[in-house]
């Protein structure tokens, strides 16, 4: 009960400029939350992307070193 009735004098001390103030600082610190978590999103879409390409290459150099083997082994053994 007292916790009531000190929230209810803390709220009835609020003037309406304090109060849009806050509203205010909320709102811009959502919309900076947004876009900052747009702009994480986007980065880790890219870096994913980067990955796969690289994973790609990475498959592909080592069936090309394993071609070179091969030649390797053929040019000893004639």
């Amino acid at each position: 009960m007292h916790e009531q009735i000190n929230h209810r004098e803390m709220l009835d001390n609020l003037s309406h400029f304090e109060f849009l103030t806050v509203a205010g600082a909320l709102a811009a610190g959502w919309i900076k939350f947004q876009n900052d978590y747009g702009k994480l999103s986007a980065r880790v879409h890219s870096l994913e992307t980067d990955n796969a390409e690289f994973k790609a290459d990475v498959k592909q150099l080592l069936k090309d070193i394993q071609e070179i083997k091969l030649l390797l082994a053929k040019n000893k053994v004639e």
